[in-house]
């Protein structure tokens, strides 16, 4: 409801009152200084004084009412719809449903197959093409000051509302203090966080394992989520994350919740076993994302082997040798994995909580398909993002659903 009307209408009502709290204020001075200069703040001049004495009066009024407003809203907060649309509304919600309304107005179907065509955004939003390369991604218009990563624009205003709010420290005081359980405040968060936790998320379509990611990927982004490593110096942590400040020596804050103790992912986010698993490895996105689908990884369907056959959803890991992309049989051990999140016509973006996730704030790796008449390989398009120089260096994919457009 926040992303509908009513954010509209309270985005410019809260514009109109932030206009009021600056201007008051200025024009108090501005009176201050009239009075001052034309001296009618003389003790005789009982007339211009009392003016005088109203209008400041009139003036802290204007500016205090809003001011109110805001902070009764806060301390409010999200337990009410009202309140909570109050604090959360953006303006770009209010551009969303300007390229909604302009794009259904359109009766051909659109296709960008340059990204930065599309109102100078980085990534065009998703639109169904006639194209069978290009998939129906979510709306990644939105942008954000303090998330770095590019959600689509209902998580994005989620994560960065509650970016860093639990810790380490805090966490069992607030979630037990404040919400009485886990599953009250991922209520609370609203969006995909509040409405599929502890459930099973919806399986079909592309824009279905799009938010499953999302779902991961978010509580990773707002609690600082750690790469794990073997040793505590191979682990990463993320600046103002989980961690911070909390005593490293009593904690092994490092485990990788997923492989070593069997967890799901919603198991970990709530710490019902314990704190000290806020972290994984770059492996653990697909696990968690298809997890949360109820999707089973066990039986693949067929592999491809060019770049621009990979769909939403395939898993693709990088390897030191020489791979035989139609078979496993000479795989071994993987150097990295990543996952397809977004198809484009010209590119595609993979989906990546390795080291760089924590270091950087994004997950979002962008590789662009090779030019195949100029003799490029799909290596020599990967490695323009990955610095892979071994020339040994390949690649391999595995698909475990065929998800729908849409």
């Amino acid at each position: 409801v926040c992303d509908g009307n009513l954010n509209n209408i309270l985005y410019i009502l809260k514009t109109i009152l932030d206009i009021i709290m600056i201007i008051a204020p200025i024009l108090a001075i501005v009176s201050l200084a009239m009075h001052i200069f034309n001296g009618t703040i003389d003790p005789d001049n009982k007339k211009n004084l009392a003016k005088f004495k109203n209008t400041i009066k009139a003036l802290m009024i204007i500016f205090i009412i809003p001011l109110l407003i805001n902070i009764v809203t806060l301390i409010i907060g999200e337990k009410t719809t009202l309140t909570s649309c109050w604090n959360n509304t953006r303006r770009s919600s209010i551009k969303i449903k300007y390229y909604d309304k302009k794009e259904n107005a359109s009766k051909k179907t659109k296709v960008y197959t340059d990204s930065k065509k599309y109102h100078g955004k980085t990534n065009a939003p998703g639109i169904n093409t006639n194209s069978s390369n290009i998939s129906a991604n979510l709306n990644f218009t939105c942008t954000s000051r303090t998330v770095k990563a590019q959600f689509s624009c209902d998580t994005l205003r989620i994560v960065e509302n509650h970016l860093h709010e639990l810790n380490a420290n805090n966490f069992q005081s607030i979630i037990n203090n404040k919400y009485g359980s886990f599953d009250a405040y991922a209520k609370s968060l609203g969006g995909i966080f509040g409405e599929y936790y502890g459930k099973q998320m919806p399986n079909k379509t592309e824009t279905d394992f799009q938010r499953a990611a999302e779902y991961v990927l978010g509580w990773m982004y707002m609690y600082g989520w750690t790469y794990w490593g073997s040793t505590p110096s191979a682990s990463v942590f993320w600046k103002n994350g989980f961690y911070e400040k909390y005593d490293k020596s009593k904690v092994q804050y490092y485990n990788e919740g997923a492989y070593k103790n069997n967890q799901n992912f919603d198991t970990l986010i709530s710490a019902k076993r314990g704190l000290n698993n806020m972290a994984s490895a770059c492996g653990e996105l697909e696990i968690f994302a298809y997890d949360k689908m109820g999707i089973s990884r066990g039986k693949q369907l067929p592999k491809v082997t060019r770049l621009r056959d990979l769909k939403v959803g395939d898993g693709v890991y990088f390897f030191n040798h020489k791979v035989d992309k139609t078979s496993e049989k000479n795989w071994g051990i993987g150097r990295h994995n990543v996952i397809v999140g977004e198809v484009y016509s010209d590119y595609l973006v993979f989906y990546d909580v390795g080291a760089t996730f924590p270091s950087s704030g994004n997950y979002k790796r962008k590789v662009y398909y090779p030019n195949e008449k100029l003799g490029q390989s799909d290596m020599d398009a990967i490695r323009k993002e990955y610095p892979y120089y071994d020339k040994n260096v390949d690649w391999g994919m595995r698909r475990f659903y065929n998800f729908k457009k849409g």
